[in-house]
Order: C-alpha cells, then structure tokens, then sequence
C-alpha cells in the first residue's frame, strides 16, 4: 500500500508540474491547451489526496500521514529533477 502511496504522489507531482505552462514549454515544447492544462492539475491534486489516503489506509492517520510527507517530498524530488534533466 505504501508504493501506492509513493506512486501517486509521484504521478501528482508530475501532473502538477505539467499543469504549468512553464514546464510544458520546457519539456514538451509547446504550451497545451488551457483545458488540457485544468486537467492536469486537477488529476494532480487528485492523486495527491489519493496518495494520502492510501497512507492512512495502510498505516492509520498518525503514522501514515507522516509517511505520506515522506512520499511527497521523494516524490517531489523526482519530479524536480527529471523537469530539470529534461528541459536541457
């Protein structure tokens, strides 16, 4: 339950950074449409609640919400990295 965890807070992270103009230039070359873009951050807030709740299901709400800050700052990271790695 805990990779799900970590996954979705990946794929939120990566939706939200798709979700920003900046980054779509950066990465895809080209900026997407502004419907394309609600939708991408809002599957991103999405997942990111998601992965929360699959901490909490695993691991009750105390401990679990501390793993999910685990997840999301690895999560975030990655995210962070690959942009930048991919923007060049």
């Amino acid at each position: 339950m805990m990779l799900l965890c970590v996954l979705a807070a990946l794929g939120g992270f990566a939706a939200l950074s798709m979700g920003m103009s900046r980054h779509q230039r950066d990465v895809l070359g080209k900026a997407l449409p502004a419907g394309t873009t609600r939708g991408m951050k809002t599957a991103g807030w999405l997942l990111l609640a998601a992965s929360w709740g699959a901490a909490i299901a695993s691991d009750g709400a105390a401990l679990g919400s501390v793993y999910w800050l685990g997840a999301l700052t690895f999560g975030a990271l990655v995210v962070a990295f690959s942009v930048t790695r991919l923007s060049r």
